[in-house]
């Protein structure tokens, strides 16, 4: 029995037994990596699907998982190595591939379920969109866990307006930062506790869940209301997904639904947990209401969907329409 392998991708064949009373189906090999370090809580579940994919699909398909970065190198090019071929499958916040795929930021924005959206056609054009790139998403398996800004000891503010401020950075809220005011810095994650602890930066956004063991030495305040919800997609190159056997890409799919499924009752849950805890870490909470919450949200909402607009009007409004509740 042989197997024909593209790039690092092992795609099974069917070959003759050498007996000629038959033939069977090679186990398929795909490499697995994560754009967040390995271990951390935004790879955990996605080395569970790891352990559990190897666990069921022995015989049928298997996933190496290679690590995740900044490991395995630069956080944003993640996606766009998954794209070319050089990993297989991976886990990753559409904010780190949009080098590859611009609209991939437009997850964040998501206000409708997974599965609501998977309805209404919304999943659908994500497919359609990831495919121009060489692309294919499974599953989107995190729901319900807001962002916030959290400030260090001397940056309190007490209104939304973060002039003067600077403010460590990615792209799923950059716009937002920057509408308000702020200077901001595109890092790595691993650069967060150096870079605040140095006074290099005033702040980061973060979710409320997931918050690395440490950076509670270097964090005064934490602003309310959360805002844009956390978003990471198991993502295939779509030529190893389209290549799969049957069998293999159904089983990838299968177990991967069911991770997006259980993502709502454990954010929610992560999330309580994860508020309950910065309580316990006195982290004082800056919480804007009336007239300043709403500019805080609208602004949010409006300065991600404005630099969605910005790179295609027409998917921007197509998005929208399924993913927004308007």
């Amino acid at each position: 029995m042989t197997a024909i392998r593209t790039g690092l991708a092992a795609i099974a064949a069917l070959t003759a037994i050498a007996t000629g009373t038959g033939s069977a189906l090679a186990e398929t090999e795909l490499t697995g990596v994560s754009c967040l370090p390995e271990g951390s809580y935004f790879s955990a579940r996605f080395e569970k699907y790891v352990t559990e994919v190897n666990e069921r699909g022995k015989g049928v398909v298997q996933i190496k998982y290679i690590g995740g970065a900044p490991a395995i190198g630069d956080p944003f090019t993640v996606g766009q190595r998954i794209a070319r071929g050089v990993f297989d499958i991976g886990n990753c916040t559409g904010a780190y591939y949009q080098n590859v795929l611009p609209v991939a930021d437009a997850w964040k924005l998501l206000e409708r379920s997974p599965g609501e959206v998977r309805e209404n056609g919304g999943w659908d054009l994500m497919v359609e969109y990831h495919r121009e790139v060489g692309l294919v998403p499974i599953a989107r398996t995190y729901f319900g866990a807001p962002f916030h800004l959290y400030l260090r000891e001397g940056k309190a503010i007490d209104k939304p307006d973060l002039t003067g401020l600077h403010i460590r950075s990615v792209p799923i809220y950059t716009n937002f930062f920057q509408h308000l005011g702020a200077t901001t810095q595109q890092t790595a994650s691993t650069d967060v506790f150096p870079m605040m602890e140095n006074g290099t930066v005033d702040g980061y956004g973060w979710p409320v869940s997931g918050l690395t063991p440490g950076w509670e030495t270097v964090t005064k305040y934490r602003v309310d209301p959360g805002f844009y919800d956390v978003d990471f997609q198991y993502i295939v190159n779509a030529k190893v997904w389209d290549g799969l056997p049957d069998d293999a890409r159904s089983l990838l799919e299968t177990i991967a639904l069911e991770h997006e499924a259980a993502a709502i009752e454990i954010d929610r849950k992560d999330v309580a947990a994860a508020t309950e805890k910065q309580k316990e870490l006195n982290f004082e909470v800056i919480e804007f209401t009336g007239a300043d919450r709403d500019t805080w949200l609208q602004g949010a909402r409006d300065a991600g969907w404005a630099g969605i607009e910005k790179v295609d009007a027409e998917k921007a409004a197509a998005l929208r329409a399924t993913f927004a509740k308007e």
